[in-house]
């Protein structure tokens, strides 16, 4: 059934209360539970996954990471086929909070950030009646930083750079079960196994559940500011590892959505979740170092070696979970396979889309061929822009405007050595 009214979400720590909401005829979502058929719920391994912390989280960032908590609950649980457009929706999302109130005077300001994550409109309202984090005693802790850690290759190379440099980071995984063994294996082999704060938020009601997921990345940072937050000292880096391409996403033809499927590291995106960040005091900084290299690039200047025996390893497709296996032919199995071949590495990766000339006609194939194909009749600026605003700053912006040229060209670069038929 069409709905053209905003769908009601709770998301609350109480059972009780998520039930009355359920019966009230809204979805009431029970955060740090287990879900079931009757009663939709997730993150119920979280409160434990935190007591391997090195002390109490802070109070802010716990209740960010219940705002992620709801934000993963409604991307979830609310249908988009069910609105007029099968793609935007409304939702109308209401959170309990340990402290609501820094939060009520940005709410507006996030629903707006999440309008741009997931294409929808958000109508956001905070309450008291929160999780309250976890009491840990104090540990000492030597981490300077935390590090996203997806376990694919941009999230690897980026713990490898860290690492050379001297930082000493901590890794935090969102651990879905096909990436979960991966980020483990990965991190024993950098010798950061010990170091790394992982758990599963795994959601639960009923299906059908909307499979676009387009802020599922938002938990991933909720989980790496409530790790900073127990690493004391003042501004702590958050680290996001991202190549400059799948930052900005442009759309690679008028009618490809590829665009929208992952908009956690725009830079609009980050400015925007920066500055929530720095009206509720939550002091830490959002940082992509690689906002300005390809994927290629990435690879190529790696300052640990290891990455060229490790690579291969990784994990970064975009629909392998329904395969069991890596794609190959996803928009980012296609760029992950095209800065391969800019580094000059031999591609191992298993691939079940392994021979491309055999996927001419796949959606995601023939879109990036268009866009490599017609890159030096665009107007790289514009079509950069259409993703979403780019930095007024005109060398941060020629900056973004040259990544997507050249990451671009890689792709280019990499269809030449394909027989295509």
């Amino acid at each position: 059934m069409v709905t053209r009214t905003p769908v009601r979400l709770l998301g609350t720590p109480s059972s009780g209360r998520a039930a009355a909401a359920l019966a009230h005829g809204d979805i009431g979502v029970a955060l740090y539970n287990v879900g079931r058929p009757e009663l939709p719920g997730l993150g119920a391994n979280l409160v434990q996954a935190a007591t391997t912390l090195f002390r109490s989280p802070s109070v802010r960032a716990w209740d960010f990471l219940s705002i992620a908590l709801a934000v993963q609950a409604a991307d979830r649980f609310v249908i988009r086929r069910d609105f007029p457009d099968a793609w935007t929706r409304m939702i109308a999302l209401e959170v309990e909070l340990v402290e609501p109130e820094p939060w009520i005077a940005q709410a507006n300001a996030l629903a707006a950030a999440l309008r741009f994550l997931s294409g929808d409109i958000w109508y956001l309202q905070f309450r008291h009646g929160g999780q309250r984090p976890p009491a840990l005693q104090a540990r000492t802790s030597d981490r300077d930083c935390v590090c996203l850690f997806s376990g694919g290759l941009d999230s690897l190379i980026g713990a490898l750079d860290l690492r050379r440099q001297g930082r000493r980071p901590l890794l935090v995984s969102q651990a879905s079960p096909k990436e979960g063994p991966v980020q483990f294996r990965l991190a024993e082999e950098i010798g950061l196994s010990q170091h790394r704060f992982a758990s599963r938020a795994s959601e639960r009601w009923r299906s059908p559940y909307e499979a676009s997921s387009r802020t599922r990345s938002l938990l991933f940072i909720g989980y790496g500011v409530v790790a900073a937050s127990t690493l004391g000292g003042s501004v702590v880096e958050v680290i996001v590892p991202e190549n400059g391409l799948i930052s900005i996403n442009p759309p690679l033809t008028v009618r490809h959505i590829g665009s929208l499927s992952t908009r956690t590291t725009h830079p609009h995106f980050i400015s925007s979740l920066q500055r929530v960040f720095d009206a509720v005091d939550i002091e830490f900084k959002l940082v992509n170092p690689y906002s300005w290299k390809t994927k290629g690039e990435m690879l190529e200047e790696c300052q640990d070696r290891i990455v060229q025996r490790l690579a291969a390893n990784s994990y970064s497709c975009g629909k392998g979970k329904r395969l069991n296996q890596q794609c190959g032919r996803c928009i980012p199995c296609l760029i992950r396979r095209a800065a391969f071949h800019r580094a000059g590495l031999v591609d191992t990766t298993g691939y079940r889309a392994e021979d491309l000339s055999q996927h001419t006609a796949n959606e995601d194939v023939a879109a990036a061929r268009f866009a490599a194909a017609n890159l030096q009749h665009r107007d790289i600026a514009k079509w950069a822009a259409e993703a979403g605003p780019l930095p007024h700053d005109p060398v941060e912006r020629n900056a973004y405007i040259e990544v997507v040229h050249r990451g671009t060209r890689e792709l280019r670069e990499f269809f030449g050595t394909v027989r295509w038929p």
